[in-house]
């Protein structure tokens, strides 16, 4: 047996089966429900994570590091997340981005609020709280705005009827955005911003529907 980074013990027979990374949002971490979730609907995959923070460039950089280590077959992604994922290099993924929040910048100031957050679960880092000020929007608006999101082998976003957080205005946008750049685009019509397990239904039948072509 040997361990992954994030101290889960494998054995052999995990190592056979293909690696998924999920990537969670904004005030969460890799102890999150989703991952635990995913990684109990879709067995076939060895799912890692880690935490994340709130730096879209670092959070990035953190990414493709997990990629180059893992070679994963599959990338999941929520929120913040899902917008990470978009701008990552994986030729050889399956890349699924769940309400993909490409207008974070506005929902801070709007919505969630400037100043100290406390996150939603417990982290592998220790941190219990996380600053949210103008200078970080700028910088989201800033990088989302001079990046394109990069395809991967197969590419979808699904996107929520009903997102409280980000708004369905902003939706529809990202929704636009995301089709033109090459991704297949579902709507889940009963899901809301975090994902429900509408969401996961759609998740999985994409991931069934790529496992039959290969």
């Amino acid at each position: 047996m040997k361990q992954n980074n994030n101290n889960y013990q494998l054995d052999s027979m995990d190592e056979l089966r293909p690696v998924a990374i999920y990537v969670h949002g904004l005030a969460s971490g890799a102890s999150g429900t989703t991952f635990n979730v995913l990684s109990r609907k879709l067995k076939e995959y060895r799912w890692i994570t880690t935490d994340f923070g709130e730096c879209i460039e670092e959070n990035v950089a953190i990414l493709d590091g997990m990629i180059r280590s893992n070679n994963p077959s599959l990338i999941v992604g929520t929120s913040m997340g899902g917008l990470t994922v978009l701008y990552v290099n994986a030729p050889d993924a399956v890349k699924i981005v769940c309400n993909p929040a490409l207008s974070i910048a506005d929902c801070v100031r709007n919505t969630i609020g400037l100043g100290q957050h406390e996150y939603f679960c417990e982290r592998q880092d220790g941190k219990r709280t996380f600053e949210l000020n103008e200078e970080m929007c700028v910088e989201w608006e800033s990088y989302i705005a001079s990046h394109k999101p990069l395809l991967a082998k197969k590419n979808y976003a699904i996107f929520s009827a009903n997102d409280e957080l980000l708004g369905n205005e902003a939706a529809r946008i990202a929704q636009h955005l995301l089709s033109e750049s090459g991704y297949n685009v579902y709507i889940d019509p009963k899901g809301v911003h975090r994902i429900t397990s509408s969401t996961v239904k759609i998740i999985s039948k994409i991931v069934n529907e790529n496992n039959k072509d290969y």
